[in-house]
């Protein structure tokens, strides 16, 4: 929260208002339940407050040791949520001075993670830039988009520790996946028992409270456009076949991103060649994500190993920033990418191999902290390209 107090001062930002989940988590690591009921008022000088439903107070206390205040919820037999939020507003931008001030707000996101009730994800349109207008008295609104996501991509070590915990979470399903990925299998039924296990297992480990996962497979001679985002299907997995996971995982807000491919049955030389300089070219990538190295720069480290092994890494991008959401802005390892990293933030490295040849293609993803030593992975698997190999 200093660093947000920091810049709000620079800027000459009165106070900001958070209503989407990620954001909430940033400042407060309370995961909000229900879309759009969980907001944090953050001004310039002074504590921030946690707003939550009357019912998620003791819960919301245990996470946030600082200012909650609730409003009432869900029953009808009581004051309207809307008209208890719009108090709660007006007396916080009372006791912090802020009436007729400048006050800040999430204007710029359209790629939004999930509340934990994940169908109804929650945007902050213009009724809720009317409320804050109307409840701060406000001289105008500004757009802090730019500084959340600066604040964002370096990661606290509140932060690194809760993506352990997601990190370790997915490897149940990354585990389930190279157990369910055998012939006789269908793509949908491997992915559900993927996310099963997560769900089953991933709650409560290390403390985590709220536990998705969202995996979709894909398999056979398809997999030659693997890049593309798949939808799992109905097909039976066939001896030989190449199958490939893709899994997001999201523990109590924090997320992660992991691929794994293998091939039911044994694979063959060719298969292992490209799936060998896949896995080098990834791990090239990590090595070369340093404090003060380009995206670009781990980016073209991926593609040159790629190519000095004998293939063509397919250009989609090598990588990008996890941890808010599955897929953060930055940074951007791609071509050309000017992003600059910096110790603390969380990338992924994905580089994929695809052709017909390979009936298939080849793609491994995980999750690593950058450090001067390069991006560390978060977890790992050590299991083989061959289904049913390793444990």
């Amino acid at each position: 929260m200093s660093q947000l107090q920091a810049a709000m001062a620079e800027n000459d930002v009165d106070a900001v208002v958070l209503r989407l989940a990620e954001n909430v988590v940033l400042v407060t690591g309370w995961y909000v339940q229900i879309p759009g009921l969980g907001l944090v008022v953050v001004p310039r000088e002074g504590a921030a407050s946690l707003l939550v439903p009357d019912y998620e107070a003791d819960e919301a206390a245990g996470v946030w040791t600082g200012d909650v205040r609730t409003f009432p919820a869900i029953r009808n037999d009581g004051p309207p949520t809307g008209g208890a939020i719009q108090a709660l507003l007006e007396g916080l931008a009372a006791e912090h001075g802020v009436r007729g001030g400048v006050v800040g707000f999430e204007g710029s996101f359209e790629t939004i993670a999930p509340a934990s009730l994940a169908g109804e994800p929650n945007a902050v349109g213009l009724p809720t830039q009317a409320l804050l207008r109307e409840t701060f008295a406000a001289e105008r609104l500004t757009d802090v988009t730019e500084t959340l996501e600066s604040m964002r991509a370096i990661k606290s070590e509140r932060d690194l520790d809760r993506l352990r915990t997601v990190n370790e979470v997915a490897l149940i399903g990354l585990e389930a996946f190279k157990e369910r990925a055998v012939p006789g299998k269908s793509e949908v039924e491997i992915m559900a028992a993927v996310e099963a296990a997560v769900c089953a297992r991933g709650h409560g480990h290390r403390g985590a409270r709220v536990v998705r996962a969202y995996a979709t497979v894909y398999s056979g001679p398809d997999l030659a456009a693997g890049w593309q985002y798949f939808r799992s299907r109905t097909r039976v997995v066939e001896r030989g076949d190449v199958v490939m996971l893709e899994l997001g995982t999201v523990a109590d807000g924090y997320w992660s991103d992991h691929t794994r491919t293998v091939v039911a049955g044994q694979a063959g030389a060719a298969q292992r060649e490209a799936y060998g300089a896949m896995r080098a070219a990834s791990s090239a990538a990590f090595a070369a994500a340093v404090p003060g190295a380009t995206g670009g720069e781990v980016d073209r480290a991926a593609r040159e190993t790629c190519t000095a092994a004998g293939f063509t890494q397919f250009p989609h991008h090598t990588g990008h920033g996890v941890g808010f959401r599955y897929h953060e802005s930055r940074p951007q390892l791609v071509p050309g990418g000017t992003d600059v990293l910096a110790a603390g933030m969380v990338v992924v490295s994905e580089p994929g191999i695809y052709a017909p040849e390979l009936h298939g293609g080849f793609r491994h993803e995980d999750d690593a902290v950058v450090t001067a030593d390069g991006a560390v992975p978060l977890v790992t698997t050590d299991y083989g390209l061959d289904a049913g190999e390793g444990a």
